[in-house]
């Protein structure tokens, strides 16, 4: 049934004296007698109406040109942002402001999410909203806050008016601008912003309608995707989430392309929309891209001529069809990867989309032929697209799909990843339905060693672990007679290699078979990673004679002579040796390596102090600290201090907590003033999605927030199970705590969660009995105001819960926990996939089943034999997949 919404402007007629609209007219009513199709706002109308976003008056008009207060306007942006059952949790919040009763819950949201915010006192309900107060609401409802501030920081704007804009509003009319949230008016010498021009409705309705790209709007009602299928009445889609749907248009549906309003006509396959729909039939269609002239046939090749540019093909009615290609006719596959007619083998399936006069445009392989394995030598790589080329014994060169089930066996090699593989190697793949299931790595390519830098040796099962050029960390097993070879030993074994041994590798038969150790590095003074670090304690140059002293990690006072070819990083900067002792300051932190005579031949030095807060005098500006070494010290903090906390703003030495980990920035001139402080600050995520491609994850908080992390190489992540952790490791469900130090993330971390089904409920005692995949029953305590999120809902109470509900419960960063119920559909079972056994039918749509269900599962085949047409089942979803599936009573 649809959900009803009590609609923002509705609301506020109430308000004014005129009455609300009934459901029916707020979940039927998308046009209105006073916005014309033709008129330049219809569109946006007509889907934020259908989003239950906006409303109309009883007469059945919108009144377009009426102004929008900021009181409608703010409730306006929590219902775009898809928060409106979420406003009803805040209306006993206390709020600094007066405004009518049924508007509390959006206003003490708006206040939590960041959209308002008290101290500024520029939030008047009752006044226009005006174009530069619109500006900041949108930038911090799309969450574009921080760019906004790092713009202030840029030069002038672009408009005409500049002069006019407010200094409060002008970083956010800049960000705005660029996120092309607000757009200018054409004057004769450019574009001017207007700022001080009050909005009106039909004006909100764009420019909310335009943010929607910058925010994640879909639902259970509303849906992004490709057009799979079209035939009669129904429109087959395949959704963003990768779940294919069908929907039925009906004479009620609403067509737009291009910005303006079509028809079914223009809704071609593969075309990309926009979708929102009423009980399985599409009520609002908008093309957003990939409208085709072309047509696109599925076929079989049955035979490719490269060298004529001639192909073959078998029609699914089996009529067999030859085209001539011109050399520029693309052929890839369905990954995006170029490849060409030598590639194609019978067998394979493919998409030839062709003109209108019937000439092959372009071919796209989808699926390998009926070859279940390939053997040769790898052409070419490309981990990104996840596809791997090679080139067979006959000369041709076959595409090989992969993905994060697909096994690797390198034999000699320890813990080996698909990132292991290099173009040269001899494999074996082993392919169903197309892609890998396993790659067998029978020879690597010994035309050319690799070299790296020990990290450990384990001379009982004959592995080393090396660092690479790029920083991986790769482990290899060393063969039984392996020459090995170090400068100034006779007979050296594998027990001599050290820790921070620069070596070149060769190979045979996939095991290390030489290793030569090209300089030392590693000294009995060193640490296992071949540098000291500690925190500077002084610096003595008496001319040739120059001597670095600090405290180590251990407390105790070390002091190295510094060779005269030493190199020195101070601040990230390269600085000579005359100046050591003017650039290196007492309490630096630095890294140093020694040579083989123990001198210093590199030192890093970072006048960032790494410390715990014990305790802080505000109105002194003291700040006492112990340091690394465990020494106490006092500082004081500059009056001017940056006191840097990650996703917070104009924070002072005041915010810091006591046992805070900190870095702390002296000043150049006296050691005893901080300049900046970054600290260290851990937070809980939920992994929503893995882009493995850009390095990156999107991760949702206990509050329902979303954000995107970004994993470069200087991020530490850990999994537990896992010695070399990937981001291709952390996975959809995961949660995950990440630390940040100021606005540098530092490290990502997996941490164990329980996922199960809910056994009891006890809510006095506040405890839950949950039964695991494995069978094993655990009670859980849960302290009081630990997050609970049903149906997308937030709860504090057990109570939300019920037996046979099933559940992921992870630890939070504030000690409580955070528990997501998965959402349950109950419906009837109609068929299994006859030819893949991997989508289950059901009276309300097909669900795709994971190879994760079938593992946590092993009888789950033998289950949906069982079940016949018409049983009732419930099926569990966590972030849209299938999680788990069973037999209703």
């Amino acid at each position: 049934m649809k959900r009803f919404i009590p609609l923002t402007l509705a609301g506020i007629l109430s308000v004014t004296g005129l009455s609300l609209p009934s459901e029916a007219q707020a979940a039927s009513q998308a046009s209105f007698r006073d916005v014309a199709q033709s008129h330049w706002a219809n569109q946006a109308v007509t889907k934020l109406a259908l989003r239950d976003v906006i409303a109309g008056y009883e007469d059945g008009s919108f009144r377009p040109t009426e102004t929008v207060t900021q009181l409608q306007a703010v409730v306006l942006a929590i219902r775009n942002m898809g928060l409106a059952e979420q406003s009803s949790l805040y209306k006993t919040r206390t709020i600094p402001y007066t405004v009518p009763e049924w508007a509390k819950g959006d206003i003490a949201l708006a206040i939590e999410k960041g959209l308002l915010k008290p101290d500024e006192k520029n939030f008047l309900p009752d006044s226009p909203a005006t174009r530069a107060w619109i500006a900041q609401l949108m930038v911090r409802m799309i969450g574009k806050e921080s760019e906004a501030n790092l713009l202030a920081l840029q030069g002038g704007g672009t408009f005409t008016d500049e002069k006019d804009i407010p200094d409060w509003a002008a970083s956010y009319v800049k960000a705005a601008s660029k996120y092309e949230l607000l757009t200018g008016y054409k004057e004769k010498n450019g574009y001017s912003f207007k700022p001080n021009r009050a909005v009106t409705r039909a004006e909100i309705a764009a420019m909310l309608s335009g943010s929607e790209k910058h925010l994640n709007i879909e639902n259970d009602r509303m849906h992004t995707g490709y057009v799979q299928a079209m035939a009669g009445d129904k429109i087959s889609m395949k959704r963003t989430s990768g779940q294919l749907a069908t929907y039925s248009v009906t004479k009620d549906t609403i067509f737009y392309g291009n910005g303006k309003a079509a028809d079914i006509g223009q809704v071609k396959p593969s075309a990309r929309l926009f979708v929102i729909v009423e009980n399985g039939n599409l009520r609002y269609v908008e093309v957003l891209d990939g409208a085709e002239t072309n047509r696109t046939i599925s076929a079989e090749v049955e035979k490719a001529y490269p060298e004529e540019g001639m192909l073959v093909v078998k029609t699914v009615s089996g009529e067999l069809l030859t085209y001539q290609l011109d050399k520029q006719t693309p052929v890839t596959s369905s990954t995006g990867t170029a490849s060409s007619l030598k590639g194609l083998a019978k067998g394979d399936a493919i998409l030839l989309t062709l003109s209108p006069e019937g000439s092959a445009v372009s071919i796209t392989l989808v699926r390998e032929g009926s070859d279940s394995e390939v053997q040769g030598t790898v052409h070419d790589l490309d981990m990104a697209g996840k596809l791997m080329m090679v080139k067979t014994a006959s000369g041709a060169f076959k595409a090989v799909q992969f993905n994060t089930n697909t096994v690797l066996e390198y034999k000699g090699k320890r813990f080996p990843t698909l990132e292991d593989l290099r173009t040269g190697d001899s494999v074996q793949v082993q392919q169903k339905d197309g892609v890998a299931t396993k790659i067998v790595v029978l020879e690597i390519k010994n035309d050319a060693g690799l070299n790296g830098t020990v990290k450990s040796v384990n001379t009982v099962e004959r592995f080393v672990t090396v660092q690479d050029e790029k920083g991986a960390m790769q482990v290899y097993r060393v063969a039984d007679n392996a020459a090995i070879t170090i400068p100034g030993l006779t007979q050296p074994q594998l027990a001599d290699i050290k820790v921070g041994d620069s070596i070149d590798m060769k190979f045979s038969n996939n095991l290390l078979s030489s290793l030569a150790v090209k300089n030392r590095t590693a000294t009995p003074e060193t640490s296992k990673d071949s540098a000291l670090t500690g925190t500077v304690f002084a610096v003595v140059d008496e001319g040739n004679n120059k001597v670095l002293s600090f405290k180590n990690g251990k407390g105790d006072l070390v002091a190295y002579e510094v060779s005269s070819n030493a190199s020195f990083i101070v601040n990230s900067e390269s600085k000579t040796l005359k100046d050591i002792k003017k650039d290196i300051k007492k309490d630096m932190n630095i890294t140093v390596q020694l040579d083989q005579n123990n001198k210093i031949i590199y030192v890093n030095a970072d006048n960032r102090v790494k410390a715990q807060v014990i305790a802080v005098n505000k109105d002194s500006r003291l700040l006492t600290v112990k340091l690394n070494t465990g020494e106490t010290k006092v500082y004081i903090a500059d009056k001017n201090v940056n006191v840097v906390i990650y996703d917070e703003r104009s924070r002072d030495i005041g915010d810091l907590r006591a046992n805070d980990n900190v870095y702390m920035r002296l000043n150049d001139s006296n050691n005893n003033i901080v300049n900046k402080i970054e600290v260290e600050r851990s937070y809980i995520y939920r992994v929503t999605n893995v882009n493995e491609g850009s390095n990156r994850f999107t991760g949702e908080n206990d509050r329902g927030n979303s954000r995107y992390f970004y994993l470069d190489g200087s991020v530490t992540i850990s999994v537990p199970g896992i010695t070399y952790p990937r981001i291709t490791d952390v996975k959809t469900g995961d949660t995950v705590k990440v630390t940040y130090m100021g606005d540098t993330l530092k490290s990502l971390a997996v941490v164990p969660n329980t996922i199960g089904q809910v056994v009891s409920v006890n809510a006095e005692i506040s405890k839950i009995r949950i039964k695991d995949y494995n069978g094993v029953t655990t009670e859980i305590a849960v302290p009081a105001g630990s997050s609970i999120k049903v149906n997308d809902r937030n709860y504090t109470s057990l109570t939300a819960l019920q037996p046979g509900d099933r559940v992921q419960i992870s630890e939070a960063s504030n000690g409580l926990k955070n528990i997501v119920a998965m959402k349950k559909i109950s419906t009837t079972f109609t068929q299994l996939d006859g030819s893949y056994r991997d989508r289950v039918y059901t009276a309300q749509g097909s669900y795709y089943i994971p190879d994760s269900l079938l593992a946590r599962q092993p009888n789950l085949n033998q289950f949906l034999d069982s079940l016949k047409r018409g049983d009732k089942i419930n099926v569990y979803l966590m972030d849209n997949q299938l999680f788990d599936i069973e037999k209703a009573n």
